[in-house]
């Protein structure tokens, strides 16, 4: 009995902030605004656009890069040149005097 009577002698306390009006405002239906609605849209495209921009001109830079600065070589006209070799059984292949010296200068 003792302790019943001292819990009816607690008074009742209500809280400082309303709980529940917070709850309430947390949970209460999004409304349409239409000017956040906009905002968020042209941000939106803007950036789609401007990646894109970027893309491109990253692409036309590597086009660029790679037909005009290093361009195929020109035709060029090739002259008829005759080689002759000559069969020996020298193997220096008469370059002895040259193979000397080199010898030499080791």
């Amino acid at each position: 009995m003792e302790f019943t009577g001292q819990l009816a002698l607690i008074t009742d306390e209500q809280p400082r902030n309303d709980v529940w009006a917070l709850v309430r405002s947390r949970t209460r239906p999004k409304t349409l605004r239409p000017l956040v609605w906009l905002h968020s849209l042209v941000a939106t495209n803007m950036r789609r656009a401007a990646t894109a921009t970027v893309a491109v001109v990253l692409i036309l830079v590597a086009i660029y890069g790679v037909t005009f600065i290093n361009p195929e070589p020109s035709q060029t006209v090739r002259q008829n040149v005759h080689v002759v070799a000559v069969n020996t059984d020298d193997p220096l292949a008469h370059h002895t005097d040259a193979m000397i010296d080199y010898i030499d200068n080791l």
